[in-house]
Formats: C-alpha cells, structure tokens, sequence
C-alpha cells in the first residue's frame, strides 16, 4: 500500500475532515435557529450554545450571528473553524491534491468577504465549496487509508452534531453505520473497544446523550 501515514499526518487528516463537516452542518443548522431568531425567539442562539457545549458571550441575535460567524478572536467561531481545517489541509499537500485544498481556501476567502455585512445568506457559496471538497476527496484522493481518516472525521463530527441537537434516533443510527466504516478500517487510531461502547450506549432508544458524546469524544487515539 506504500508508506504508512504518520501520527502526525493521521491527526491533520482527521481535524481536517472534523472541521470541514463542522462548518458545513453548522451553517445547516445557523439557517434554522436564525429563523426562530427571527420570527419566534430572538433568544435563541442561547439554546444553540448550549446545545453545542460553546460559551455565551452573546449580548443579542445580531451581535451572536457576527461574532459566531466572523470573530478570528473566538476560538468557537465558524471562522476559526475555517482557519484550523486550512491549517491542516496546508500540512497534507502530499496526501491531498491541490484541487482539493483549493476549495478549502475558497470557502476562507469568502467567509472574510462577507464579514463585513453579516448576511448569512451570503454564506451559501461556503456550504457549496465545501460541497465541492467532499466530492474531491472521493474523486481525487487515491490514498484510501488517507480517505478514511478524513472521512471517519467527516462522520464523526456528524454523529456528534447530529446528538447534540437531538436528531431523531434513526437518522443518528444512520451516522453511526457511516462512521462506522471507517473506524474499522483504521484500527490504529480508533480505539475499537470504545467503539463498541459508543455502539451499545447510542443503538438503545433511550440513550444517554452525555454519556454518548463522552465515548465518542475519545475514540480518536492518536496523540
């Protein structure tokens, strides 16, 4: 199969997928409770925080759609999420191919265009680059092994996202099958005891959604 992927390599790959979905489903999610914000309760994104487990350091619905969105200062900004997945992708120029990367640049390089207004609107050409990034990696990156990693980071991010706000219990049955092909492909950076755990806890109807997160959050082992 040719050299084996680094710790260090494996760790990109996976934030790299990580970050990458982050972005994209949190901006799905944005829409929904801006719309709530807007046309029920413009307190709202108190319940987005915390669902999310991130700190409210929001004073009003506009102040939480910029600084959420745009803030390079707030390590939970989708911004800052961005700029850790350019991070890591910069970092795998061998294992990813620069058409791949590229749209990852394009997405920061239109979050920062639409800072000034706020308009969440306008960030549909993010959702669709990244779009774009997920369709290059199955079409460009030849390395499985590399594929897996960003993938089982891809639906890892889901599967946690999709618990935290409460998805119904066959959709999160669904992300779990999903990550779980490619946490049994790379037994050496998931812990696969864990994972079995992670399965038994969220297959129950009544799972527990704390505890969940907790097993989830420490399958990935590399260091």
């Amino acid at each position: 199969m040719g050299e084996t992927i680094s710790n260090t390599k494996a760790q990109s790959l996976f934030w790299l997928g990580r970050y990458t979905q982050r972005v994209y489903l949190i901006l799905h999610f944005l829409r929904k409770y801006r719309d709530v914000m807007i046309d029920e309760d413009e307190n709202a994104y108190c319940i987005f925080c915390e669902k999310l487990g991130v700190e409210n350091r929001y004073t009003s619905c506009e102040n939480f759609l910029h600084a959420y969105l745009f803030d390079k200062s707030n390590s939970s900004s989708l911004i800052s999420a961005l700029a850790q997945a350019n991070n890591n992708a910069t970092l795998l120029r061998g294992e990813i191919k620069s058409e791949t990367f590229s749209y990852i640049q394009m997405s920061i390089c239109h979050i920062e265009r639409c800072a000034e207004h706020s308009v969440l609107e306008e960030l549909q050409p993010v959702t669709d680059s990244l779009l774009a990034f997920w369709g290059s990696v199955d079409e460009r990156i030849y390395r499985r092994d590399a594929r897996n990693m960003i993938k089982a980071g891809k639906y890892l991010e889901t599967l946690d996202l999709h618990i935290r706000f409460e998805y119904p219990h066959e959709r999160i049955i669904y992300f779990l099958d999903r990550l779980e092909r490619h946490v049994t492909k790379e037994k050496s950076i998931f812990d696969q005891d864990l994972f079995l755990e992670v399965k038994e806890e969220i297959k129950q109807c009544d799972y527990n959604k704390v505890k969940a997160l907790s097993l989830i959050s420490r399958l990935f082992i590399v260091i």
